[in-house]
Protein backbone atom coordinates (compact mmCIF):
# COMPACT_ATOMS: atom_id res chain seq x y z
CA UNK A 1 0.00 0.00 0.00
CA UNK A 2 1.42 3.54 -0.84
CA UNK A 3 0.94 6.88 1.03
CA UNK A 4 1.54 10.29 -0.17
CA UNK A 5 2.99 12.26 2.52
CA UNK A 6 3.18 15.89 2.44
CA UNK A 7 6.11 18.48 3.34
CA UNK A 8 6.86 18.74 6.74
CA UNK A 9 5.31 15.55 7.99
CA UNK A 10 8.34 14.41 9.47
CA UNK A 11 8.40 17.31 11.76
CA UNK A 12 5.02 16.79 12.98
CA UNK A 13 7.07 13.79 14.64
CA UNK A 14 9.74 15.54 16.02
CA UNK A 15 8.20 16.50 19.57
CA UNK A 16 6.88 12.70 20.05
CA UNK A 17 9.84 11.83 19.41
CA UNK A 18 11.87 14.24 22.13
CA UNK A 19 9.75 13.09 24.86
CA UNK A 20 11.42 10.00 24.43
CA UNK A 21 14.67 10.79 24.96
CA UNK A 22 16.07 8.37 22.04
CA UNK A 23 18.98 7.33 23.02
CA UNK A 24 22.54 8.42 21.67
CA UNK A 25 23.52 5.70 20.01
CA UNK A 26 20.70 4.26 19.01
CA UNK A 27 20.73 0.78 21.01
CA UNK A 28 17.97 -1.21 21.51
CA UNK A 29 18.22 -2.11 25.35
CA UNK A 30 18.96 1.30 26.01
CA UNK A 31 15.35 2.87 24.13
CA UNK A 32 13.84 -0.08 25.51
CA UNK A 33 13.96 1.27 28.90
CA UNK A 34 13.08 4.72 27.46
CA UNK A 35 9.79 3.73 25.98
CA UNK A 36 9.23 1.81 29.20
CA UNK A 37 9.41 5.01 31.42
CA UNK A 38 7.81 7.08 28.49
CA UNK A 39 4.68 4.33 28.33
CA UNK A 40 4.00 3.49 31.84
CA UNK A 41 4.10 -0.03 30.96
CA UNK A 42 6.02 -2.92 30.94
CA UNK A 43 7.89 -3.61 27.61
CA UNK A 44 9.20 -7.01 26.21
CA UNK A 45 11.73 -6.87 23.24
CA UNK A 46 11.30 -10.15 21.96
CA UNK A 47 13.99 -11.20 18.89
CA UNK A 48 12.26 -14.14 17.06
CA UNK A 49 12.92 -16.23 13.87
CA UNK A 50 9.43 -14.96 11.95
CA UNK A 51 8.01 -17.82 10.05
CA UNK A 52 7.53 -17.77 5.86
CA UNK A 53 4.40 -15.28 5.06
CA UNK A 54 4.39 -14.05 8.57
CA UNK A 55 4.92 -10.24 9.68
CA UNK A 56 8.63 -8.90 10.40
CA UNK A 57 7.48 -7.63 13.32
CA UNK A 58 4.08 -7.97 15.74
CA UNK A 59 3.02 -5.77 18.66
CA UNK A 60 0.96 -7.26 20.68
CA UNK A 61 -0.19 -6.27 24.66
CA UNK A 62 -1.65 -8.16 27.48
CA UNK A 63 -2.97 -6.25 30.59
CA UNK A 64 0.51 -5.86 32.02
CA UNK A 65 3.03 -6.09 29.33
CA UNK A 66 3.97 -4.80 25.93
CA UNK A 67 5.58 -7.04 23.42
CA UNK A 68 7.47 -6.08 20.64
CA UNK A 69 8.43 -8.93 18.64
CA UNK A 70 11.29 -8.72 15.88
CA UNK A 71 13.24 -10.22 13.59
CA UNK A 72 16.44 -11.55 14.58
CA UNK A 73 17.73 -12.50 11.20
CA UNK A 74 18.38 -9.14 9.86
CA UNK A 75 20.56 -6.21 9.65
CA UNK A 76 20.64 -3.67 13.18
CA UNK A 77 19.25 -0.73 11.13
CA UNK A 78 16.12 -3.03 10.23
CA UNK A 79 15.94 -4.64 13.55
CA UNK A 80 15.46 -0.58 14.72
CA UNK A 81 13.24 0.23 12.24
CA UNK A 82 10.88 -2.84 13.29
CA UNK A 83 11.08 -2.38 16.79
CA UNK A 84 10.30 1.38 16.26
CA UNK A 85 7.60 1.41 13.88
CA UNK A 86 6.13 -0.81 16.45
CA UNK A 87 6.86 1.78 19.24
CA UNK A 88 5.10 4.19 17.33
CA UNK A 89 1.68 2.59 18.94
CA UNK A 90 2.40 3.26 22.31
CA UNK A 91 3.71 6.44 21.51
CA UNK A 92 1.60 7.79 18.67
CA UNK A 93 -1.75 6.61 20.02
CA UNK A 94 -2.61 2.92 21.11
CA UNK A 95 -2.59 -0.48 19.85
CA UNK A 96 -4.38 -1.22 17.05
CA UNK A 97 -7.52 -2.92 16.59
CA UNK A 98 -6.82 -6.56 16.68
CA UNK A 99 -4.30 -6.76 20.02
CA UNK A 100 -1.76 -9.52 17.33
CA UNK A 101 -1.84 -9.95 14.06
CA UNK A 102 -4.06 -12.51 13.00
CA UNK A 103 -1.81 -14.56 10.82
CA UNK A 104 -0.13 -15.29 13.75
CA UNK A 105 -3.48 -17.09 15.24
CA UNK A 106 -5.38 -17.90 12.64
CA UNK A 107 -7.32 -20.52 14.29
CA UNK A 108 -8.55 -18.60 16.93
CA UNK A 109 -11.80 -16.35 17.01
CA UNK A 110 -11.42 -12.24 17.85
CA UNK A 111 -13.71 -13.04 20.77
CA UNK A 112 -11.21 -15.36 22.01
CA UNK A 113 -7.99 -13.79 21.22
CA UNK A 114 -9.68 -10.34 23.00
CA UNK A 115 -10.41 -12.78 26.64
CA UNK A 116 -6.94 -13.93 26.68
CA UNK A 117 -5.41 -10.72 25.99
CA UNK A 118 -7.81 -8.19 27.44
CA UNK A 119 -9.06 -4.96 25.98
CA UNK A 120 -6.70 -2.39 23.86
CA UNK A 121 -7.29 0.58 23.06
CA UNK A 122 -8.70 1.45 19.23
CA UNK A 123 -6.68 4.06 17.88
CA UNK A 124 -4.52 2.39 15.31
CA UNK A 125 -1.32 3.64 13.42
CA UNK A 126 -0.89 3.66 9.91
CA UNK A 127 2.02 2.22 8.64
CA UNK A 128 2.40 5.78 6.99
CA UNK A 129 2.52 7.50 10.80
CA UNK A 130 4.86 4.02 11.70
CA UNK A 131 7.59 4.53 9.42
CA UNK A 132 7.86 7.91 9.64
CA UNK A 133 7.88 8.03 13.05
CA UNK A 134 10.99 5.18 12.38
CA UNK A 135 12.96 7.83 10.88
CA UNK A 136 12.43 10.59 12.62
CA UNK A 137 13.68 8.78 15.65
CA UNK A 138 16.60 7.26 13.98
CA UNK A 139 17.35 10.60 12.81
CA UNK A 140 17.23 12.00 16.43
CA UNK A 141 19.92 9.61 17.62
CA UNK A 142 22.08 10.42 14.20
CA UNK A 143 21.84 7.06 12.67
CA UNK A 144 19.66 7.97 9.67
CA UNK A 145 22.46 10.38 8.44
CA UNK A 146 23.59 10.35 4.94
CA UNK A 147 25.90 13.34 2.90
CA UNK A 148 23.37 14.89 0.77
CA UNK A 149 25.31 15.35 -1.88
CA UNK A 150 25.51 11.50 -1.92
CA UNK A 151 21.93 10.92 -1.55
CA UNK A 152 20.68 10.59 -5.16
CA UNK A 153 23.76 8.78 -6.96
CA UNK A 154 22.96 6.03 -3.75
CA UNK A 155 19.49 5.98 -4.55
CA UNK A 156 20.52 5.58 -8.82
CA UNK A 157 22.45 2.50 -7.28
CA UNK A 158 20.27 1.05 -5.30
CA UNK A 159 17.80 1.26 -8.51
CA UNK A 160 18.30 -2.72 -9.74
CA UNK A 161 18.13 -4.45 -6.78
CA UNK A 162 14.99 -2.31 -5.53
CA UNK A 163 13.28 -2.75 -8.59
CA UNK A 164 13.84 -6.77 -8.86
CA UNK A 165 12.61 -7.41 -6.10
CA UNK A 166 9.79 -4.96 -5.68
CA UNK A 167 8.62 -6.09 -8.79
CA UNK A 168 8.50 -9.59 -7.64
CA UNK A 169 7.03 -8.60 -4.04
CA UNK A 170 5.16 -5.67 -4.66
CA UNK A 171 3.85 -5.82 -1.09
CA UNK A 172 7.43 -4.85 0.21
CA UNK A 173 7.03 -1.54 -2.06
CA UNK A 174 6.52 1.45 0.67
CA UNK A 175 5.53 5.24 1.25
CA UNK A 176 6.06 7.83 -1.94
CA UNK A 177 7.55 10.89 -0.37
CA UNK A 178 8.13 14.39 -2.12
CA UNK A 179 11.62 15.83 -3.50
CA UNK A 180 13.81 17.97 -1.64
CA UNK A 181 16.72 17.33 -0.16
CA UNK A 182 15.71 15.64 3.45
CA UNK A 183 12.89 13.53 1.34
CA UNK A 184 15.60 11.96 -0.61
CA UNK A 185 17.40 10.86 2.50
CA UNK A 186 13.86 9.72 3.94
CA UNK A 187 13.28 7.98 0.23
CA UNK A 188 16.53 6.27 0.47
CA UNK A 189 15.78 4.83 3.98
CA UNK A 190 12.82 3.95 2.68
CA UNK A 191 14.78 1.53 -0.28
CA UNK A 192 16.65 0.26 2.17
CA UNK A 193 13.77 -1.01 4.20
CA UNK A 194 12.22 -1.96 1.45
CA UNK A 195 14.84 -3.93 0.20
CA UNK A 196 15.22 -5.81 3.69
CA UNK A 197 11.57 -6.57 3.72
CA UNK A 198 11.43 -8.19 0.35
CA UNK A 199 14.79 -10.45 1.34
CA UNK A 200 13.33 -11.35 4.42
CA UNK A 201 10.51 -12.65 2.80
CA UNK A 202 12.32 -14.55 -0.02
CA UNK A 203 14.49 -16.11 3.22
CA UNK A 204 12.70 -19.49 2.24
CA UNK A 205 13.96 -19.33 -1.53
CA UNK A 206 17.63 -18.47 -0.72
CA UNK A 207 19.64 -21.66 -1.58
CA UNK A 208 22.71 -22.72 -0.29
CA UNK A 209 24.06 -24.20 -3.67
CA UNK A 210 23.20 -21.22 -5.21
CA UNK A 211 25.93 -19.18 -2.53
CA UNK A 212 28.88 -22.11 -2.88
CA UNK A 213 28.15 -22.00 -6.84
CA UNK A 214 28.50 -18.26 -6.70
CA UNK A 215 31.47 -17.82 -4.44
CA UNK A 216 33.94 -20.49 -6.40
CA UNK A 217 32.95 -18.18 -9.56
CA UNK A 218 34.16 -14.99 -7.99
CA UNK A 219 37.21 -16.99 -6.75
CA UNK A 220 37.76 -17.73 -9.78
CA UNK A 221 37.50 -14.24 -11.47
CA UNK A 222 39.62 -12.90 -8.60
CA UNK A 223 37.08 -11.15 -6.68
CA UNK A 224 38.04 -10.65 -2.78
CA UNK A 225 36.42 -8.93 0.52
CA UNK A 226 33.67 -7.02 0.24
CA UNK A 227 33.16 -7.61 -3.87
CA UNK A 228 33.26 -11.08 -3.59
CA UNK A 229 30.56 -10.93 -0.67
CA UNK A 230 27.98 -8.69 -2.47
CA UNK A 231 28.51 -10.60 -5.76
CA UNK A 232 27.83 -13.90 -3.66
CA UNK A 233 24.73 -12.28 -2.19
CA UNK A 234 23.18 -10.61 -5.39
CA UNK A 235 23.36 -14.09 -6.92
CA UNK A 236 21.85 -15.63 -3.98
CA UNK A 237 18.74 -13.01 -4.26
CA UNK A 238 18.65 -13.19 -8.20
CA UNK A 239 18.07 -16.76 -7.87
CA UNK A 240 15.96 -16.22 -4.88
CA UNK A 241 13.68 -14.13 -6.82
CA UNK A 242 13.55 -16.35 -9.80
CA UNK A 243 12.57 -19.45 -7.52
CA UNK A 244 9.89 -17.03 -6.12
CA UNK A 245 8.31 -16.09 -9.54
CA UNK A 246 8.23 -20.11 -10.30
CA UNK A 247 6.78 -20.82 -7.24
CA UNK A 248 9.58 -23.12 -6.25
CA UNK A 249 11.17 -22.53 -2.25
CA UNK A 250 14.57 -23.60 -1.93
CA UNK A 251 14.91 -27.82 -0.74
CA UNK A 252 17.60 -27.08 1.98
CA UNK A 253 16.98 -23.14 2.75
CA UNK A 254 19.10 -20.91 4.61
CA UNK A 255 18.24 -17.79 5.63
CA UNK A 256 22.01 -16.57 6.12
CA UNK A 257 23.27 -18.01 3.22
CA UNK A 258 25.71 -15.16 2.12
CA UNK A 259 28.70 -13.20 3.02
CA UNK A 260 27.81 -10.20 4.19
CA UNK A 261 30.32 -7.99 6.68
CA UNK A 262 28.89 -6.90 9.96
CA UNK A 263 26.75 -3.68 9.64
CA UNK A 264 26.89 -0.47 11.95
CA UNK A 265 23.45 0.68 12.87
CA UNK A 266 23.10 3.65 10.34
CA UNK A 267 21.79 4.62 7.27
CA UNK A 268 25.04 4.66 5.31
CA UNK A 269 26.64 1.74 6.29
CA UNK A 270 23.61 -0.10 5.29
CA UNK A 271 22.97 1.72 1.85
CA UNK A 272 26.39 1.81 0.76
CA UNK A 273 26.74 -1.97 1.56
CA UNK A 274 23.46 -2.56 -0.23
CA UNK A 275 24.10 -0.48 -3.03
CA UNK A 276 27.60 -2.80 -4.02
CA UNK A 277 25.29 -5.50 -3.74
CA UNK A 278 22.81 -4.16 -6.36
CA UNK A 279 25.81 -3.34 -8.85
CA UNK A 280 26.74 -6.85 -8.57
CA UNK A 281 23.28 -8.05 -9.38
CA UNK A 282 22.82 -5.69 -12.42
CA UNK A 283 26.35 -6.99 -13.58
CA UNK A 284 24.59 -10.26 -13.31
CA UNK A 285 21.56 -9.59 -14.55
CA UNK A 286 23.52 -7.99 -17.70
CA UNK A 287 25.23 -10.85 -18.54
CA UNK A 288 23.44 -13.10 -20.66
CA UNK A 289 25.84 -15.64 -20.91
CA UNK A 290 26.26 -16.50 -17.04
CA UNK A 291 21.99 -15.80 -16.79
CA UNK A 292 21.69 -18.77 -18.83
CA UNK A 293 24.64 -21.22 -17.17
CA UNK A 294 24.08 -20.34 -13.42
CA UNK A 295 20.13 -19.72 -13.99
CA UNK A 296 20.27 -16.04 -12.42
CA UNK A 297 17.40 -13.83 -12.65
CA UNK A 298 16.26 -12.27 -15.75
CA UNK A 299 13.80 -10.03 -13.83
CA UNK A 300 9.72 -10.13 -14.50
CA UNK A 301 6.39 -9.00 -12.75
CA UNK A 302 5.41 -11.34 -9.60
CA UNK A 303 5.14 -15.04 -10.66
CA UNK A 304 5.71 -14.59 -14.67
CA UNK A 305 3.20 -15.43 -16.79
CA UNK A 306 3.45 -18.93 -17.10
CA UNK A 307 5.81 -19.77 -13.92
CA UNK A 308 3.09 -21.01 -11.58
CA UNK A 309 2.25 -19.66 -8.43
CA UNK A 310 3.81 -18.38 -4.60
CA UNK A 311 2.97 -19.04 -1.68
CA UNK A 312 3.34 -15.72 -0.22
CA UNK A 313 0.29 -14.10 -1.12
CA UNK A 314 -0.91 -12.30 2.04
CA UNK A 315 -1.05 -8.11 2.12
CA UNK A 316 0.57 -5.95 4.27
CA UNK A 317 -1.11 -5.35 7.95
CA UNK A 318 -0.77 -1.65 8.59
CA UNK A 319 0.95 -1.73 11.35
CA UNK A 320 2.34 -4.90 12.17
CA UNK A 321 4.43 -5.54 8.90
CA UNK A 322 7.68 -3.67 8.72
Amino acid sequence: MNYHLGQGRTGRYAASVGDLAIPVPFELGAFRASLERHAGVVVKLVPAVMPPGAPSGVFFRTHSTCYLCYERHTSPLHQAHIVLSLASHLVLGDAADSPIDRRLVPDLSPQLVKLMLGDVPSRAVAQAEAETFAFAALECAGAAAYPPALTRRALRRLLPLRSALCNAIPEAASIVVPDGRRALRFRLYQRVIEIRDAALMLRPYRDPEVASAAARAAHADGLSGRELAATVEAAVLAAAVRAWNAGRPALNPAGDTGMAPALGLGLRSEADWLAAVSRAFARLCQDGATRRRRGFLEPAGRHGASQGKSTHTAPLNAWSLY
